[in-house]
């Protein structure tokens, strides 16, 4: 018996918030200069609607992120940082934003669909 793929799901909104004013009030990263926070904030805006550019890939969706597309943008940042393998548009992002900041959108965006790459002060 096969178990059946369930798209993953973005946190609720009043958590993406909730994280965004936190990262804005006091950070994230110990390194403030590396460009994780901007990542962070970055990725949780673009997920919670407040921005339509995706922190990593080119085009807008025109329409609200769901899951699956917090997914699809994890994995181009992931592959942003490993460098070599990725689209040139990709390398171009982690080139020009930095690896902090492509971390940052990798680690947050698998954090808004449930993994635990990073924590909300009030999960710990």
């Amino acid at each position: 018996m096969s178990a059946e793929w369930t798209p993953p799901e973005l946190r609720p909104e009043q958590e993406l918030v909730r994280m965004i004013e936190h990262v804005t009030a006091n950070g994230y990263s110990s390194n403030k200069h590396d460009g994780y926070d901007k990542g962070l904030l970055a990725s949780l805006n673009w997920a919670a609607g407040r921005t339509e550019k995706p922190p990593v890939s080119a085009d807008p969706l025109g329409r609200p992120v769901n899951g699956t597309d917090a997914k699809r943008e994890q994995y181009r940042a992931y592959e942003a940082m490993k460098g070599g393998i990725a689209e040139p548009e990709l390398r171009r992002v982690a080139e020009e934003k930095g690896r902090g900041y492509v971390t940052g959108v990798e680690n947050t965006l698998s954090w808004a669909i449930g993994g635990d790459a990073l924590w909300a002060p009030w999960e710990t």
